[in-house]
């Protein structure tokens, strides 16, 4: 077999993962943790097959060595946590009332639930091994932007169909059991809220993706081409295209009527504005033109649509706030515990994915019984409960040097600058929505997103002109 027939293959499998992984449950389900696992791992080993008898031809494998060194050693540390000994006394106490109340000696260990904690490492080694084959193949303009348009059209394919079940008032998610919220558009997410991040995060990269498009059917138009050939130029299927799902999609934003997902979303929305017209434009390109007219196209769609949005769903998100305010008072008094859970134990954690299991040994009869109290709402927090201090901010520092190297993409590419744009805005949505929610520690949504950043990343990383296949070039 050769290497272009491999790499094909397991180029198919990560974009058949991107499209099916919101499918079901939006893959929040063991069975489909196992599946996705094993479909990432064979298009891993298609890709290391590729390469077995040709060179390297990836980005800079030093460019790569601090996110992956850290990830890896948080990996490693789950692993100890899973480990059967009472190291240095760092044993979680759980064991111990076990013994007590088993009346049988116990392995102790630092996790107080070996099973979830299997469970996170399993899901983290598949963000691991996703994420380095995302960097691999987005080192190539062509299939970074294929993967981008998996993104918005499977979203928006899974938009529609959620549109058509609120308005139907289908009480079942397909085939996969009942509709819990029948008020708000879930699509095929359990919960609005992981809805509306995944939603967010692809409508930003539609509304870039046709932003990028109206900015070079405007540069490469001629100052004496009349008007309306412009407008038909812009008014082409290609630009529909684009101009159609990112429609979609923020009107799915904005059915899930989801507070924080929705303020998110037009967070990431304004900064993407500011890139795009301020002071770090995706085109160093400059005529007087292009930058005001694409400028006043899009701020005039972008308004016109967010104002149509508004109107429809506003008194649904109005209802919201008035009933129970910006934040929830449950939600503090959840973070009350946790803070104290992460005082308790700093440096060792309660086991990666083992909050709940902890959480019971605290008091919480301040939260609602009716509601079951799995998830910290704040994916910082949890984080932190779970890996303890030191393992979490080597965790934190691999989302802060992607960041970091899309930001300075943005000063060093000359053209595609729209790639480390959307890893920004993505990460904006998703960093702003975890204080207050745990939509990322759902695997659709956490795939999605990685796909987003490391795309911005491998774009970024790349010191030479990849091989267009676009016919958008931010």
């Amino acid at each position: 077999m050769s290497r272009s027939f491999l790499d094909r293959t397991a180029f198919t499998l990560v974009l058949l993962l991107i499209v099916f992984c919101p499918l079901v449950l939006g893959s929040n389900r063991v069975l489909l943790w196992i599946v996705n696992f094993a479909v990432v791992w064979a298009a891993f080993l298609l890709w290391s097959t590729a390469r077995i008898n040709w060179s390297y031809q990836g980005p800079p494998i030093s460019q790569l060595v601090f996110p992956f060194l850290c990830l890896g050693s948080v990996l490693l540390w789950i692993s100890i946590q899973l480990v059967p000994s009472d190291f240095a006394g760092l044993s979680n106490p759980i064991w111990n009332y076990s013994e007590v109340l088993l009346q049988e000696e116990l392995d102790g260990r630092m996790t107080s639930n070996p099973l979830l904690s299997k469970l996170t490492l399993l899901r983290l080694t598949t963000y691991v091994v996703f994420a380095w084959l995302i960097i691999q193949f987005a080192k190539e303009t062509s299939s970074a932007y294929v993967l981008l348009l998996a993104v918005i059209y499977s979203a928006t394919a899974y938009a529609i169909y959620g549109a058509l079940a609120l308005a139907s008032g289908d009480p079942n998610i397909l085939w996969f059991g009942p509709r819990f919220d029948t008020t708000n558009l879930t699509a095929t997410f359990v919960n609005r809220n992981s809805a509306a991040t995944y939603f967010g995060i692809s409508a930003i990269t539609a509304t870039t993706l046709f932003y990028a498009r109206v900015r070079k059917l405007v540069q490469t138009s001629s100052t004496s081409e009349p008007f309306l050939h412009l407008l038909e130029k812009l008014a082409s299927l290609k630009t529909a295209s684009l101009l159609g799902p990112a429609i979609i999609l923020w009107g799915a934003v904005f059915l899930t009527n989801s507070r924080a997902g929705i303020a998110s979303s037009l967070i990431a929305l304004l900064l993407f504005l500011f890139l795009c017209l301020g002071p770090f434009s995706i085109s160093r390109k400059r005529r007087s033109r292009g930058v005001s007219a694409s400028s006043i196209l899009v701020v005039l769609v972008v308004a016109g649509v967010i104002g149509l949005l508004l109107v429809q769903s506003g008194n649904a998100i109005g209802l919201r706030l008035i009933q129970q305010g910006i934040s929830d008072s449950y939600r503090l008094q959840l973070y009350q515990t946790v803070l104290q859970m992460i005082g308790d134990y700093p440096l060792q954690g309660v086991g990666a994915g083992a909050f709940p299991t902890m959480l019971m040994l605290y008091p919480t009869s301040e939260l609602p019984g009716e509601l079951t109290w799995d998830k910290a709402h704040n994916s910082y927090l949890e984080a932190i409960v779970g890996l303890g201090i030191p393992a979490s901010i080597i965790l934190f520092a691999v989302f802060i040097w992607s960041f970091s190297k899309c930001l300075s993409g943005l000063y060093s590419r000359r053209v595609r600058k729209l790639y480390p744009a959307i890893g920004i805005c993505s990460s904006t949505v998703v960093v702003i929505h975890s204080t207050v929610d745990f939509s990322i520690e759902i695997q659709a949504v956490a795939l999605v997103y990685i796909v987003m950043l490391c795309v911005g990343v491998a774009q970024s990383l790349s010191t030479r002109n990849s091989r267009a296949g676009s016919s958008v070039r931010g």
